[in-house]
């Protein structure tokens, strides 16, 4: 028996360069190979940094599937079943829009792989393989350690990427994670956690899940088990941890030297449309980020645009803002109506998207909009948030940050990176901008048309 995994690309503007900041160790594989029997042979081939080799011989390939990478996915999933290998889909757009993805496999998984994966496999090895594995909502699962080898020599950063917990308690209405987990956070066990970190290569981690501070009590007692590693570690968290001083201490003790932080709008209206509460509790936010500041904890603050609050000056006003507080990072993102979530099925609702299925249109650009906003027009938008980049990422808006010393320039490494990656993200704002979905000139054809019985739970 032999599985092949696969992560799919975007798309490409040209075949000899790929985003770079979109080539990061693949935790989700890596954790499908530790789950995949030792008897079983396994290969990888990650499109982002190498060719598919189409006409390797398997027995299953298992694509993993997110809303950028559908089209692409759907087409790879093609090619196989043309020689006759089938596959399995999963991921978070499978567990969103599972009536859409089955379609394009012999198979989907629905949810988390590891209360799941065994199975897929026993029955891929008997020829039984069903149509949909559903992941049991009430039943519970163990974080395994993930098989990094799997990786081999592919050319990615030098940088870890660890769970810590999954999901997030909060309930904003664009976030296709929230929608996918129910806003539920279910911490990792700290002795798991504390177990990968000791054995990895990279002395430099990132803590992929959306919400650090999704448990505090667990952060908290993640932070101190954390110390003796002597690590440097970023992830991402909410506002509310300046909240709390003495955690903040905890998390620099740590090894904790940034953190992306969803600030989203610097409009309390927008925030409420938003459902995203927590953050209106914080007040003015520049006493928030001071003290992130304070502890030496840099910020990538990302920003959304487009809700019928919001108008181009906005957007003016946040990019402005973001230079004036010195933010390390920032994303500048127009709002994008992602698949299942509450704003999808709002704007689905009033007739406001152009294309229902906007992700696997072969016209759609990424930096699209596939809504009309209500006080911009779309191409208004789309323009102002590029310029929101351009006047953050430029030479003054990077000078001007770097003055942030307590944030951004505590240490030679941490200014050496600052420059780094702020001269890298300047360099991708024309690479990203207009980039193609898939490989395809065509929607995706479905493979099957009908409905299959004998699903699995």
């Amino acid at each position: 028996m032999k599985v092949t995994f696969i992560t799919p690309h975007v798309g490409r503007k040209s075949s000899n360069e790929y985003v770079r900041t979109w080539q990061m160790e693949p935790l989700t594989i890596a954790t499908l190979a530790g789950l995949t029997p030792p008897d079983v042979e396994i290969e990888y081939f990650d499109e982002r940094v190498e060719m598919i080799n189409f006409d390797t011989v398997t027995n299953l390939v298992a694509i993993t599937v997110e809303a950028y990478t559908a089209k692409r996915a759907y087409e790879i999933s093609a090619e196989f079943f043309k020689r006759g290998i089938k596959t399995i889909l999963g991921g978070y757009h499978v567990t969103l829009v599972p009536e859409e993805a089955i379609l394009y496999a012999n198979s989907i998984m629905i949810g988390y792989a590891e209360p799941l994966w065994h199975q897929v496999i026993s029955d891929a090895e008997k020829g039984i393989l069903k149509k949909r594995y559903i992941q049991n909502k009430k039943e519970l699962y163990e974080y395994i350690q993930p098989k990094r080898e799997i990786f081999g020599s592919k050319s990615y950063f030098s940088l870890s990427e660890v769970e810590t917990g999954r999901g997030c308690p909060l309930c904003c209405n664009f976030c296709s994670i929230a929608a996918a987990t129910h806003s539920i956070y279910f911490p990792r066990p700290i002795d798991s956690v504390i177990e990968e970190v000791s054995s990895l290569k990279h002395r430099k981690i990132f803590f992929v899940e959306d919400n650090f501070f999704g448990n505090p009590n667990h952060a908290k007692e993640l932070c101190k088990e954390l110390i003796p590693q002597k690590i440097k570690w970023t992830g991402q968290g909410t506002l509310t941890m300046a909240k709390d001083e003495k955690f903040l201490e905890l998390l620099a003790e740590s090894g904790c030297v940034g953190m992306l932080i969803g600030f989203e709008s610097i409009r309390a209206d927008t925030l409420l449309l938003m459902d995203k509460k927590a953050n209106i509790g914080m007040g003015e936010y520049k006493k928030s980020i001071e003290t992130f500041h304070k502890y030496g904890i840099s910020l990538y603050g990302t920003f959304v645009f487009g809700y019928d609050s919001e108008s181009a000056y906005d957007i003016r006003k946040t990019a402005d803002f973001a230079i004036e507080m010195g933010i390390f990072l920032g994303a500048f993102n127009h709002l994008v109506p992602f698949p299942g979530t509450p704003l999808y099925k709002q704007f689905q609702s009033d007739g406001r998207l152009n294309d229902e299925a906007w992700w696997l249109s072969p016209t759609f650009r990424f930096g699209d909009l596939s809504f009309d906003p209500l006080h911009i027009t779309a191409e208004e938008l789309h323009e102002e948030c590029l310029k929101a980049r351009k006047k953050f990422y430029s030479y003054s808006g990077i000078i001007k940050r770097a003055k942030n010393i307590k944030g951004n320039m505590n240490s030679i490494s941490k200014g050496a990176m600052y420059f780094f990656a702020n001269g890298l993200l300047r360099k991708e704002i024309g690479q990203k901008d207009g980039l193609p979905l898939g490989n395809e000139s065509f929607r995706p054809i479905p493979l099957f048309q009908d409905k299959e019985e004998g699903d699995v739970t």
